[in-house]
């Protein structure tokens, strides 16, 4: 293994891994400076070359965490919901996913700066997925006419909140193996033609 100084990418990469960690764990108002260099083993000196304050580290942790693609289309809207859920309640990524959105709606109550943050790098680019979902299954005439989109958008981000609200709180829950299936088709006879 080379010995020296470790090069600039591989202490970003331990930085971007180490905020993501601490972010997750603890949240933006827990989580310090230099719980981030000590979690990233690099100095403090380091850190801030890349970071000015725990607001500009929460910024990169959110574009890392900010999902902008398009939406697959499927071919139906059925199709399409089931994908865009079974990808929310996804065993391996839930539960991170339902930290990061309850413990974030904490904290951006009390502080605009991270708000503005939260919506221009997580809820945007989200609802902006969903609104695809619901334009295209618009275009194809298989959403009701008198269903705003965000209306219908909402009846779908709705039950996944709960979702995540729920496994946060690790409540006991009877939920089907197919959930993704079942949550599907509940919405769909709210919001479809």
């Amino acid at each position: 293994m080379p010995r020296g100084r470790p090069t600039s990418e591989t202490v970003d990469r331990a930085l971007t891994e180490a905020a993501l960690a601490e972010f997750v764990e603890r949240g933006y108002n827990a989580m310090s400076m230099e719980s981030i260099a000590a979690r990233a083993g690099v100095s403090k000196v380091s850190l801030y070359r890349r970071w000015s304050s725990k607001l500009a580290v929460a910024a990169d942790v959110f574009r890392a965490l900010s999902e902008t693609k398009v939406p697959e289309d499927h071919g139906s809207l059925e199709a399409d919901l089931h994908s865009f859920i079974a990808q929310s309640v996804n065993p391996r990524t839930a539960k991170t996913m339902a930290k990061i959105v309850m413990r974030t709606m904490g904290e951006i109550s009390g502080n605009r700066k991270l708000l503005a943050l939260y919506r221009a790098h997580l809820l945007n680019p989200r609802m902006k997925q969903l609104r695809t979902v619901v334009e295209r299954a618009r275009a194809r005439k298989e959403l009701r006419a008198d269903l705003p989109t965000d209306v219908a958008c909402a009846m779908i981000a709705g039950p996944l909140f709960m979702y995540y609200l729920t496994l946060l709180a690790e409540a006991k829950l009877d939920l089907p193996k197919d959930l993704a299936a079942q949550v599907t088709r509940v919405i769909l006879r709210a919001i479809a033609a």
